[in-house]
């Protein structure tokens, strides 16, 4: 460990790690190009998960409407989890220090543990495996219930790419339409869904959508490398794709995020949670699984 970084080197990838800094990632360069956006300066000595390349959302993901639910017996009131917001959102994972749980010579693993309080009643664990294999990275972020109370939860990763020159494409359904504060209203299928799935300049989009109907393939390309980015998941041991995709796009930031998410978000209070992707924590673990790929481009 160097200072408050894990880093690793292995099949041309070079991976930081930064648990302090709610367990994200701080730089993932393939054979000296980024594949995700390098921290930003400082933000790994003030532990900022927003400077990073990339932050876990567990034991949810997105925003939560008010921080109000109830589900079983518990009633929450999550306060806001970031300045400015009404929500709060992604969960807790990205804004409380992890533990090195193990480290080899092309993995880290790293665990977080929550007794359950105001930001979160229940109690759970989450993992995080980071593994460099010949060609591909492959992100495990897990949670697993440690409370005798079920309760609801969703997960993915929050990635930053580099939007200079890059080009988006992905194939989905439909998209869930949003109101001012960014919170999902209806589906639709508007033209930028088709435009997607032939490949769309990243600068030329503004969107803060979830993609429904994903096929759990992305690809980014920039000028001399890109990167496929898939997902999947697990609940329990059962394997299920991952349909779902955020992507937020805001103009002029040099950066966006595409996040495989197991729910749509804003789902706990829906009249069927289920139906939108939401797991209910009992006596099993939700795991998603996200590789990022690189390639050349000729």
């Amino acid at each position: 460990m160097t200072g408050e970084l894990l880093q690793l080197s292995a099949h041309g990838f070079d991976l930081s790690i930064a648990p302090l800094a709610g367990g994200g990632i701080a730089r993932l360069d393939w054979q000296g190009k980024p594949v995700l956006r390098p921290a930003l300066a400082g933000a790994v000595a003030a532990r900022d998960p927003l400077g990073l390349s990339s932050f876990p959302m567990t034991p949810y993901a997105s925003r939560i409407v008010d921080g109000v639910f109830r589900w079983g017996d518990v009633s929450t009131h999550i306060p806001p989890n970031m300045a400015g917001g009404a929500h709060p959102l992604h969960g807790i994972g990205w804004r409380t220090p992890w533990s090195v749980v193990a480290q080899d010579e092309t993995s880290i693993e790293i665990g977080l543990d929550h007794a359950g309080d105001t930001n979160w009643p229940w109690a759970f664990e989450s993992r995080q495996r980071f593994h460099l294999f010949e060609g591909h990275v492959e992100v495990r972020l897990s949670v697993t219930s440690r409370d005798a109370r079920p309760f609801p939860s969703s997960l993915g990763p929050h990635p930053y790419f580099l939007s200079d020159g890059a080009e988006i494409q992905f194939d989905a359904a439909q998209l869930w339409e949003i109101t001012g504060e960014a919170l999902p209203s209806h589906l639709a299928r508007p033209p930028v869904v088709d435009h997607l799935a032939n490949g769309v300049a990243a600068t030329s989009l503004d969107l803060d959508h979830c993609f429904e109907g994903w096929n759990g393939r992305a690809w980014i390309k920039w000028a001399e490398h890109g990167v496929e980015v898939g997902a999947s998941f697990l609940v329990g041991d059962t394997p299920c794709p991952c349909t779902r995709l955020q992507l937020y796009t805001p103009p002029q930031a040099g950066f966006f995020c595409l996040e495989p998410v197991t729910a749509r978000g804003v789902s706990f209070t829906a009249p069927d949670p289920y139906e939108l992707g939401v797991v209910e924590m009992v006596d099993q673990s939700l795991t998603i699984i996200t590789t990022l790929t690189p390639f050349k481009v000729s």
